[in-house]
């Protein structure tokens, strides 16, 4: 049997904002990720940001955000300058994102032991990790009208959609994205992609953020970002790796995700100058990954996390320091023996306590997290131990009509769904009141009414650290609430509901013909994923050959 390439210990970084200082090496995470991060894609950091990515024989090279200062013109100055949420200035966020490398293999039919490894090649190379992959399912198998119409009908109840339709006034003055499965677009697709789970989050949307749902007057723009481009991924070769891009996949790579969140700001800052285009982006991202896999909640500071991991925190400082919204699923439990499915998954994790840069603290999240609950107000059966964030929504049974009404979409249960309703309320609410910032955004959605505010305390939340006592209340959120509070707020330029909000939320109501929830949840497998992943697809990941 061929020894396995042991994981490498990466190299100590150097950041390049006022906050450097040098860090030690972190432990090695506690499960074998082997099976999951490619031998023959690694991602690099450059010690500086001004030099190329250096050249290695043997080596494919490309800069990982190669288009990151496209739209920072002098339009837009004071994005230069002004920090939105985070601590770096998007010009300091830009210098740290130059300095991303992403090595392939360049010979498929080579492997790494043949070839020089760049950090021993190349000293401009100081931290170095292999790109490691995310896992997609399928959903639940298909149900006849007599069953997935009432659940539809359920579901929009229970997330406060107003029975008469919204006047929408102020159309699209928010763009709202999905990076997720379904290939890069601009509208709700027709069509599903490799996968039915970003195209039945989009669909989702359209019947919360359109009025009527097959209208086209819409509070938001909805757009699609792939991030998942793979349809089969083998750790050992590149060759026995599938990409579809005009399908897109089941699986993506770290450096997919993070190429998106970059890619789908710099389309929204490249289309913001038009006349009547959305000023204001909103980032759904229903992926998440166990950070006792690829690290990000333990590390001290920005610097001491993966590359990978790194590359993304740093996307989402990126659209932070624009005032872009980014709402994260909490994560679903795995069944994985010996290990805890506890505590929030990542990026939704960072909102509790991201790595700051070594000179302090960030002031607001770079991401919102979102549970998922039942009809009764209680996590969902799928709900991880402890990773309760202080916002949920209906997230059981999600189902609704496609633009063909007789055809429904994938039918879900999970924080995926749950994410998808909060940043549709969140895209209606910016719309009504667009002179909000997002972080003020958010504090609207969580200030909630009685109605919403449940018996529960969050589990985790921006800022803990300090006694159980201070956990804010968790908010159900609602979209007719959302917009009740939204209506009386000044500064709201127009109130589309036409009616007061009725009775919220809803009496339980027990489904007939839903299919029996499993007694565990996921499966044990070393993959970040979408939310939910039950049933795991089946045949999309290959084993390293032994």
């Amino acid at each position: 049997m061929r020894k396995q390439i042991p994981w490498l210990a990466p190299c100590a970084a150097l950041a390049l904002s006022a906050c450097a200082s040098w860090q030690p090496t972190p432990a090695k995470p506690p499960l074998d990720t082997s099976k999951a991060c490619a031998q023959w894609r690694w991602i690099g950091i450059r010690s500086r940001s001004a030099a190329e990515c250096p050249a290695v024989a043997g080596w494919s090279v490309k800069p990982l955000f190669d288009s990151s200062r496209q739209t920072i013109s002098d339009e837009q100055p004071q994005a230069l300058e002004r920090p939105a949420s985070g601590l770096l200035s998007t010009a300091a966020v830009i210098d740290e994102l130059e300095r991303f490398c992403v090595y392939e293999i360049a010979d498929r039919s080579r492997d790494l032991g043949d070839l020089p490894f760049p950090p021993a090649a190349s000293r401009e190379l100081v931290r170095f990790d292999q790109d490691c992959a995310a896992l997609s399912i399928a959903a639940d198998p298909p149900l006849p009208a007599t069953v997935w119409r009432p659940a539809s009908a359920l579901f929009l109840v229970e997330v406060g959609k107003p029975e008469a339709p919204l006047e929408i006034e102020n159309q699209r003055g928010v763009r709202l994205a999905f990076l997720d499965t379904q290939p890069t677009g601009v509208g709700v697709p027709a069509v599903s992609g490799y996968s039915q789970h970003g195209f039945t989050l989009t669909h989702i949307a359209r019947h919360l953020v359109c009025s009527p749902a097959t209208s086209t007057r819409c509070a938001a723009q909805i757009t699609t970002r792939l991030a998942l481009p793979l349809t089969s991924f083998d750790a050992r070769r590149r060759s026995r790796t599938g990409i579809d891009r005009a399908r897109g996949g089941h699986v993506g790579m770290q450096s997919d995700l993070a190429e998106a969140i970059s890619s789908e700001v710099e389309a929204w800052l490249g289309d913001r100058s038009r006349a009547g285009a959305p000023q204001h982006l909103v980032l759904n991202i229903s992926l998440a990954w166990d950070p006792r896999l690829f690290g990000g909640l333990g590390e001290a500071e920005v610097a001491e996390l993966r590359a990978g991991t790194q590359a993304i925190y740093r996307a989402l400082q990126y659209a932070a320091s624009l005032d872009v919204l980014v709402l994260a699923a909490a994560g679903n439990q795995k069944d994985c023996p010996g290990v805890p499915a506890d505590g929030p998954m990542l990026p939704a994790g960072w909102e509790r306590n991201a790595p700051p840069e070594s000179c302090g603290a960030a002031r607001a999240p770079l991401v919102y997290a979102v549970g998922g609950l039942d009809s009764k107000g209680n996590p969902l059966w799928n709900a991880r131990n402890g990773g309760m964030p202080p916002r949920g929504t209906y997230a059981e049974h999600a189902v609704v009509p496609t633009a063909d009404d007789d055809r429904p979409t994938a039918m879900y249960t999970g924080s995926s769904v749950a994410t998808a309703v909060a940043s549709s309320i969140a895209a209606v609410v910016w719309d009504t009141l667009p002179a909000l910032s997002a972080p003020e955004v958010m504090e609207l959605l969580d200030t909630g009414t009685s109605r919403n505010v449940l018996p529960r305390r969050a589990d985790f939340w921006f800022g803990a650290g300090g006694a159980r006592a201070a956990a804010p209340a968790v908010h159900r959120l609602s979209l007719c609430d959302a917009l009740e509070q939204a209506c009386s707020r000044p500064g709201a330029t127009s109130c589309p509901l036409r009616s007061p909000c009725g009775a919220w939320p809803p009496e339980p109501v027990v489904l007939a013909g839903i299919p029996p929830d499993p007694l565990a949840g996921g499966t044990c497998q070393p993959w970040l994923y979408p939310q939910p992943e039950d049933p795991p697809c089946p045949t999309c990941i290959k084993e390293p050959p032994r």
